[in-house]
């Protein structure tokens, strides 16, 4: 092959294909029917000649040219179009109650540990009430004498503010390490986490029921718990699936269990922490908001639960998942 020759005769093609891609750069709609059809034409001649250098020429620096040119048409022209910013966020919701049905059986899991540990410290207070120190470390005394005797205090505006600051700080990071610690503990760290946060529900309403104040606990807290507890699980979920990555990879290697089972932990832990965010607000100004009427917060709660189940059954589903009936409780490899 006489190489000068060949540049020569070649190189306006490279030039023209090189001037399309740059043009294209933003989208493939940018060029005209006629120029479309010519980047096509172009594509297939520079193909041709990168064949010709590879088999008739030594010449590694045309060849990477050549190559790197090929790949920046490809890339110009077959890649995916931006979405719109709204789009993109309804696609990231979908993907987020997706991968929770997806991943189905580690949200079932952790939210029987969070329950179950609940009842479970709840039954043996009843039976061993010397116990209670187990469950409620010194620390959350105080608060559990408040819940017992006490009233909720009035906010203004700038507190319940500051509060929702403190909620929004605070209980997203509490769902990330819940989530986070299973890597590196296989799982164990977790579980009790989830253990502890369950249990401490349980003996709370231990220690609320001889003074009749259980339905009181239950009022207040529900309205922002139903996203906040929800948030709890499905970071434990999280947490579960990387566990799992280590305690069961199968036929792959370990790297490659948490590599795979980590896109979907990141969705669950992000979808937590949203989770999280959703529930501050309402737990800074509505929740203990002393002035809110008890029958309001019933119906935030019955609207809370029904909206949220439907959400996680359904929003998002495609054809591939099938009907709810049919296959909710499936999960993946």
């Amino acid at each position: 092959m006489n190489e000068q020759q060949f540049v020569a005769k070649r190189e306006p093609d490279w030039q023209r294909l090189t001037i399309l891609c740059a043009k294209a750069d933003a989208s493939p709609t940018q060029l005209t029917s006629i120029e479309l059809r010519e980047f096509f034409r172009l594509y297939k001649r520079v193909s041709n000649d990168l064949s010709a250098v590879r088999t008739k020429s030594s010449n590694i620096q045309l060849a990477q040219f050549l190559n790197d040119l090929l790949a920046t048409a490809y890339g110009t022209l077959y890649r995916s179009r931006s979405r719109p910013l709204g789009q993109a966020f309804l696609d990231a919701i979908a993907l987020s109650a997706q991968t929770v049905r997806r991943r189905f059986g580690a949200v079932a899991v952790s939210a029987v540990l969070f329950f179950g540990s609940a009842f479970f410290a709840n039954t043996i207070l009843r039976f061993v009430p010397e116990s209670k120190d187990h469950f409620v470390n010194p620390q959350m005394q105080e608060t559990v004498e408040h819940w017992r005797d006490g009233e909720m205090e009035e906010r203004n505006f700038a507190k319940s503010g500051e509060m929702t600051g403190f909620y929004l700080s605070n209980n997203p990071r509490a769902s990330i390490i819940t989530g986070a610690l299973a890597a590196s503990t296989f799982g164990v760290m977790t579980a009790k986490l989830l253990y502890d946060n369950g249990a401490l529900l349980g003996a709370l309403a231990f220690e609320l029921e001889p003074v009749g104040r259980v339905g009181y606990l239950l009022i207040h807290v529900f309205p922002h718990g139903v996203p906040e507890l929800s948030g709890i699980i499905v970071a434990g979920a999280a947490g579960f699936v990387m566990a799992l990555a280590l305690i069961a990879p199968g036929r792959r290697t370990r790297g490659q269990a948490l590599k795979e089972n980590g896109k979907d932990a990141i969705v669950l832990l992000c979808t937590a922490t949203v989770l999280m965010f959703v529930a501050a607000p309402i737990e800074g100004f509505f929740s203990f908001n002393p002035k809110v009427p008890d029958w309001l917060r019933g119906i935030v709660i019955l609207v809370s639960i029904i909206a949220w189940a439907m959400f996680w059954i359904g929003y998002g589903r495609t054809d591939e998942e099938g009907s709810f009936g049919k296959d909710f409780g499936r999960t993946r490899a």
